[in-house]
């Protein structure tokens, strides 16, 4: 039986560094997410983008 949900990585935008990891519905979320999250390298809020694992 074939999963719908992918597992997709969230890259700082200030750091360049992939700090999250979670997983995204194909079907529902077609686009790239974007989130605001907190990144402990710049010890802030940043905006997180998806990136490949």
């Amino acid at each position: 039986m074939a999963s719908n949900r992918d597992i997709i990585a969230l890259r700082c935008e200030e750091c360049k560094r992939k700090n999250y990891t979670l997983t995204k519905n194909k079907r529902n979320n077609q686009g790239k997410l974007q989130l605001r999250k907190y990144c402990p390298f710049d010890r802030r809020h940043t905006l997180h983008k998806e990136a490949k694992p």
